[in-house]
């Protein structure tokens, strides 16, 4: 290939291996109402988050009292032990840098940190048609149904009172649905970053989803109206208090 350089064997000191399905995303189903796509979970949260955080910055202006911060962390399907995963000491260096940037000392981070409520972002398990009993009949969860509020009493989820009314409230003033998810309680339950980042920081942290089937496959499925939901519901979750 023009312009293309080459590169010996032996000048190759070590690499590593990705698999990626390449096909291309796609509206599916009768009316368009449904996306196929890979690495929904969590490419779908990474977007919605980026897209709030874009809705909220205000370029130019003085710091704010409140400020958003979006943090996209690798490794989480595997543990989060790692130098860039959410069982590292990477969330709570760049808070302290921010607040010691503002002229603030540990101190003024600490507090810093009591003040802030964290949405953990991952996507949710939509009900299976085929298998609605693994489902708690109280919760089931549809497609296009709105973003998905997570909680579980031993804590898997990190959701609690404090943080779900942020969302709750959030969702109200997005104007966009919300669904609430428990996991039955009979079943092993999955777990998220959520619970991670509240234990090491001691941040209130909410879970949150977008509902989606076939989650882990390489072609994964979601509502096509749920991603754009999900994202106003965050903007509206990271805009200043006021």
């Amino acid at each position: 290939m023009a312009g293309q350089v080459g590169v010996a064997p032996a000048d190759v000191l070590a690499w590593d291996l990705m698999l990626h399905d390449v096909t291309a995303s796609a509206l599916v189903g009768v009316d368009d109402e449904l996306i196929s796509a890979p690495r929904l979970d969590n490419l779908c949260s990474s977007w919605a988050g980026l897209e709030a955080l874009l809705a909220v910055a205000d370029d130019g202006a003085p710091p704010p009292e409140q400020i958003p911060l979006l943090v996209l962390f690798d490794h989480e399907e595997i543990g989060s032990t790692s130098a860039r995963g959410a069982a590292s000491t990477l969330l709570p260096a760049v808070t302290e840098r921010i607040v010691r940037s503002l002229g603030g000392d540990r101190e003024e981070h600490l507090r810093a940190l009591a003040r802030s409520v964290c949405c953990s972002a991952d996507m949710a398990h939509a009900t299976h048609p085929n298998y609605p009993d693994r489902h708690e009949p109280g919760h089931l969860i549809e497609l296009n149904g709105g973003p998905v509020l997570k909680v579980n009493s031993n804590v898997r989820y990190a959701s609690d009172a404090t943080s779900s009314a942020a969302f709750v409230l959030a969702c109200e003033q997005a104007g966009v649905p919300l669904q609430r998810y428990a996991h039955r309680s009979d079943l092993p339950c999955g777990s998220t970053i959520g619970p991670i980042t509240a234990a090491a920081l001691g941040v209130a942290t909410v879970d949150i989803g977008a509902p989606q089937l076939a989650m882990h496959s390489a072609r994964e499925l979601c509502g096509a109206h749920d991603p754009s939901r999900y994202a106003a519901a965050m903007a509206a979750f990271l805009a200043p208090a006021g």
